[in-house]
């Protein structure tokens, strides 16, 4: 792949490795930070690999997001606590809920038409 002869003391006899301070590596993952920068354009801007700039990122705790907190839910026998918890859960953004016969939901596009959906799901086309 090169031009260099085997035995050509002018080739290195090792690849060139580079090292980065604390405040280099930082300096480089926080471009990734700026509005438009992807990782992967900052990596070779810099020479690196992109897998190192991800370990970069999580040693200096950048872009990370705290974690969802989930929470148990057991549903009731009750009916109208049943609907209670089914309130709780949002449609998605430019979704409607659909409910199906069998008691259970289903999230839908907007002006998605509920009988089409519910046609759709007992015909098995579509899986709850």
């Amino acid at each position: 792949m090169t031009a260099a002869e085997i035995g050509d003391p002018t080739a290195p006899t090792a690849p060139i490795r580079r090292f980065f301070s604390d405040e280099e590596k930082l300096a480089i993952a926080r471009e990734t930070e700026q509005p438009g920068a992807k990782v992967s354009a900052v990596a070779r801007k810099h020479g690196i690999v992109t897998g190192l700039l991800f370990r970069w990122r999580v040693q200096f705790g950048i872009g990370q997001k705290k974690r969802a907190k989930l929470a148990h839910v057991v549903l009731a026998d009750n009916a109208a606590e049943t609907q209670v918890l089914r309130n709780l859960v949002r449609p998605p953004e430019r979704m409607v809920a659909v409910d199906l016969a069998d008691g259970g939901r289903v999230f839908a596009p907007v002006g998605s038409d509920p009988d089409a959906v519910r046609t759709q799901i007992e015909s098995g086309e579509i899986a709850p």
